[in-house]
């Protein structure tokens, strides 16, 4: 249900994060408090492993995952403790979109991604060597991409947030 591994010092989280409303609210928050403990034992573990935090899940987060994100031991929580550059990707809307510093958090960047039919494949490149590891392409040159085409994160006080179409 999910999975995670570290390469190149990055941290890969893969979760099983479903978009609305759950069909079982129980089942829904026993799965968000087993990824949760799961992410405390991988910090807990291999904090020195890594640079960089990379969460693929499908769904936005929205008042039915705050159970998982929010809360003083929800998954921002624990990336603000650790203070690593923590990026998100899903695919929720089917639309491209980006959000910069959700939740006060100041290196977190979430990414919705296209759909496969309207854009090509993303590239994302990590180099932990570089100050701004994390550089986006969405390979195509009327596809732009505000925040991390030069690298991210990029401590240069600006915050992008595209609009969600």
């Amino acid at each position: 249900e999910s999975f995670s591994f570290i390469h190149k010092e990055v941290l890969y989280l893969g979760l099983n994060i479903i978009g609305g409303r759950p069909a079982s609210n129980s089942e829904k928050s026993f799965r968000h408090s087993q990824h949760l403990e799961r992410i405390r034992t991988i910090m807990n573990d291999h904090l020195d492993d890594f640079k960089v935090v990379v969460l693929l899940g499908h769904a936005e987060p929205t008042a039915f995952h705050s159970d998982f994100f929010g809360g003083d031991s929800g998954f921002i929580s624990i990336m603000e403790e650790i203070g690593k550059p923590t990026i998100h990707f899903h695919g929720d809307w089917h639309a491209y979109y980006e959000r910069e510093a959700e939740y006060g958090f100041d290196n977190y960047m979430r990414i919705s991604l296209d759909g496969e039919s309207s854009a090509p494949p993303i590239l994302v490149t990590i180099d932990t060597s570089k100050t701004n590891p994390v550089k986006f392409d969405r390979r195509s040159r009327n596809l732009e991409v505000a925040c991390c085409s030069e690298g991210w994160p990029r401590y240069d006080g600006k915050v992008v947030n595209t609009p969600r179409p």
